[in-house]
C-alpha cells in the first residue's frame, strides 16, 4: 500500500524544477535566474507548508510588524 507521501510531490518542486533548469543553462549565474528564483520565493510565501523541503532555505509566511 502506498503512502500518501510517495504519490504526492511538493506544491512548489515545479518552480525549483524550473530554477535548477535555469541555472544550468546559464552556467549557474544567479542574475540570470532571478524572475525564476523570485517565482519560487513568492510560492514559499505562499504554499510554504506545502512544500517544507523545497522551501525551506526561504521564508515560507508574510511576517508584519508587530507595533
Amino acid at each position: 500500500m502506498p503512502k500518501d507521501n510517495d504519490q504526492k510531490s511538493e506544491f512548489c518542486q515545479n518552480f525549483a524544477c524550473e530554477l535548477q533548469t535555469c541555472l544550468d543553462k546559464h552556467t549557474y549565474n544567479p542574475d540570470k535566474c532571478e524572475k525564476v528564483l523570485n517565482k519560487l520565493k513568492q510560492c514559499c510565501l505562499d504554499h510554504g507548508a506545502q512544500s517544507p523541503v523545497i522551501c525551506s532555505g526561504f521564508p515560507t509566511s508574510k511576517s508584519s510588524p508587530s507595533k
